[in-house]
């Protein structure tokens, strides 16, 4: 069986904005720690590597933003899915109401039954 937490999800998302926005900070910092540095040509293989770890923040950071888009859609879908099924079981509540109140109509039956017996 399939179970979501919707709670849990929310709080999973939650928490990958949260990421996100470090990683989004972690990137402001290096960035400009690079431009703090660019001019001095000593730093060049300092300024390479920092690139090359702000290309990974920005890929970490694409990574995090479709789990979280992923999480969002499971929670949109499951939420929908239990208000469908909800609506249904109302729907066929209602269709079996309205059906134990109909009338039975003997009609050919009465005809055909010879003798009645009361107890």
């Amino acid at each position: 069986m399939f179970t979501v937490a919707i709670r849990a999800l929310a709080e999973s998302s939650q928490e990958l904005q949260q990421m996100v926005r470090k990683l989004n900070q972690q990137t402001q910092e290096v960035e400009s720690i690079v431009s703090s540095i660019r001019r001095l040509s000593a730093y060049s293989d300092v300024i390479h590597t920092l690139r090359l770890r702000v290309e990974d923040l920005d890929m970490e950071k694409s990574r995090m933003a479709e789990l979280m888009a992923a999480l969002n859609q499971i929670q949109k879908m499951y939420q929908q899915s239990e208000r469908n099924i909800t609506d249904y079981g109302d729907q066929v509540r209602k269709i079996n109401y309205y059906r134990s109140m109909d009338t039975v109509s003997l009609g050919n039956i009465r005809d055909s039954i010879e003798g009645y017996q009361i107890r």
